[in-house]
């Protein structure tokens, strides 16, 4: 089954950070002794060479790119995760992980060559000076930004600035014949990792959290805090799906809210840096026994979101549900180099409570199995089976309560749900993969948005009320460029998840995240595992 692509991507996290030189970091500042000179030596070489292939080399080269390739052959060596992240990666890695940037506070799509504003940021830049949702910016200062092919990274560069800097835009907004122009004076903008939290059923509330940012613990609390007191939720389902994980100190502090105080959480432990243990320290609002916790995890829940399910896990404080996890247990520390741009090193491996080493197995002379793991996964039917998973008895570990538990390869889950696999999806997969549904979705909220939000005030009345009708699935198939596909007919299934996937884009477009979470979750199997779960536990 095709997900939301925020389910889709991995990338790979930062656990620890601190600032140090690339002096420090390559032992340049040894004193002048045999060590010395051994340490400084090969270092020294890669230098050599880049000056002299841009001193001698036929073409032209640039030894900051050389330089910079030959960190990263480097490091690739070494293990999977260790990086070289160059000054314009790191500026894009820092505001996710920091969890704000500064710019003007809006969400945008280029649909048809114009660049649409789909929301504004509540209180942000935009908001106050006048941007609405579905205006159509067609300048940026004095640049033309529309009909000229112009692309979403362009469009970043040209909005996003320091705060305090100023930024002027034209838009066109629907129903005004002349163009409007707005001057917007940039600020920080937040970054929100907890994309959905809502009531799921009575008592039982669900979060999403899509990564693991500075702010993540305390948008879990936050949003944890408010189902418990004002909607009386004594069950939780948290959905960590897709999430690529983040920083280690977030993580934490999602385990206090649920793991009663001294319980340990996690234990980091590597060569130079020793052994850390990282343990409850408050018993937060979610500790009690009469409180259920369930935890869904996939082959893309990678990091951070593996110490949360495996905490839970090894402390019998919770169930967890979906595939394997990805089984990333590295840890990553950040080294801020002279230019802007940074390495993260491997400094340790985690490990569960109960000594599970989550990190899988690689090679550093054939890293291209650890790369197709998720793949080779699929081939050998393990997203089918969980029979086909097999652990050696000297990875197994046992719970406080006697549950069996392993490691060497991700958290395995302990209600295993397989991946859907059906021809009859597969109509509506190719359509998604076109971005066919998406799209059409984006234009028809702009060309109906004053009509629907008139009509359906709230995106509970949208959810509730809103259909998808004949027509508009006519239009999306006539869209498709799949010449196979348009010889057959839509089959049932490809049918119900195209109308789910078109309400939900639509109504995350009008509404925001909390109201696609709420459509697509209707029909999530492994949601409904959960939910079954509840009832059976007494």
């Amino acid at each position: 089954m095709l997900v939301d692509l925020k389910r889709a991507k991995i990338i790979f996290p930062i656990f620890l950070g601190v600032s140090l030189s690339i002096g420090f970091l390559l032992g340049f500042f040894f004193t002048s002794d045999k060590r010395a000179t051994a340490m400084q030596y090969p270092f020294s070489e890669i230098a050599e060479v880049s000056q002299l292939l841009e001193k001698y080399y036929f073409d032209s080269v640039s030894a900051k790119k050389l330089t910079q390739e030959a960190i990263r052959g480097m490091l690739a060596n070494l293990d999977p995760h260790s990086s070289y992240i160059s000054k314009e990666e790191t500026e894009q890695t820092n505001a996710m992980l920091m969890g704000e940037f500064e710019g003007i506070g809006i969400q945008f799509n280029v649909l048809n060559d114009t660049v649409l504003v789909i929301s504004v940021n509540a209180g942000g830049p935009s908001q106050k000076a006048g941007l609405l949702p579905g205006d159509k910016i067609i300048w940026v200062d004095s640049i033309k930004v529309a009909n000229v092919k112009i692309q979403n990274t362009e469009i970043i560069r040209l909005l996003r600035g320091k705060k305090g800097t100023s930024v002027k835009v034209g838009i066109l907004r629907q129903n005004i014949s002349k163009p409007l122009y707005f001057k917007i004076i940039r600020d920080k903008i937040p970054v929100h990792s907890v994309v959905a939290a809502y009531m799921i059923a009575p008592q039982i509330a669900y979060i999403n959290i899509n990564n693991f940012a500075v702010s993540t613990g305390e948008e879990f609390h936050k949003a944890l805090k408010d189902l418990v007191l004002r909607q009386n939720a004594d069950k939780l389902i948290i959905d960590l799906r897709g999430n690529p994980g983040g920083y280690l100190e977030s993580a934490i502090k999602i385990c206090d809210d649920l793991l009663p105080a001294k319980k340990l959480i996690v234990y980091t432990y590597g060569q130079a840096v020793g052994k850390q243990n990282y343990y409850a320290d408050k018993g937060g609002i979610f500790t009690s026994d009469k409180q259920q916790v369930v935890v869904l995890i996939d082959e893309y829940s990678a990091s951070a979101s593996e110490i949360v399910a495996g905490a839970l896990q090894d402390h019998d404080r919770g169930i967890v549900i979906g595939r394997r996890s990805f089984g990333k247990g590295l840890v990553q520390r950040q080294f801020n180099l002279q230019d802007g741009s940074e390495v993260m090193i491997t400094v340790a491996r985690y490990y569960t409570p109960t000594g599970r080493c989550i990190q899988r197995p690689f090679e550093s002379e054939n890293m291209d199995d650890y790369y197709n793991d998720i793949y080779n996964r699929y081939q050998k039917g393990e997203m089918q089976s969980a029979d086909s998973i097999t652990f050696p008895d000297s990875l197994c570990f046992l719970t406080p309560k006697g549950k069996k538990v392993y490691g060497g390869g991700g958290i395995m889950p302990d209600i295993f749900i397989p991946i859907e696999k059906s021809d009859s999806i597969i109509y509506f997969n190719v359509l998604n993969n076109q971005q066919i549904v998406f799209l059409y979705a984006v234009e028809y909220a702009d060309k109906n948005r004053t009509q629907i939000k008139e009509k359906y005030p709230k995106g509970a009345d949208f959810i509730k009320n809103f259909t998808i009708n004949e027509a508009m699935l006519k239009e999306i198939l006539a869209k498709n460029q799949v010449t196979e596909l348009k010889k057959q007919p839509l089959p049932k299934e490809s049918a119900q998840m195209l109308r789910q996937w078109l309400k939900a884009y639509i109504g995350r477009n009008l509404y925001g995240d909390n109201t696609f979470y709420q459509i697509v979750n209707q029909e999530d199997k492994v949601i409904q595992a959960a939910i079954r779960e509840f009832k059976n536990v007494k």
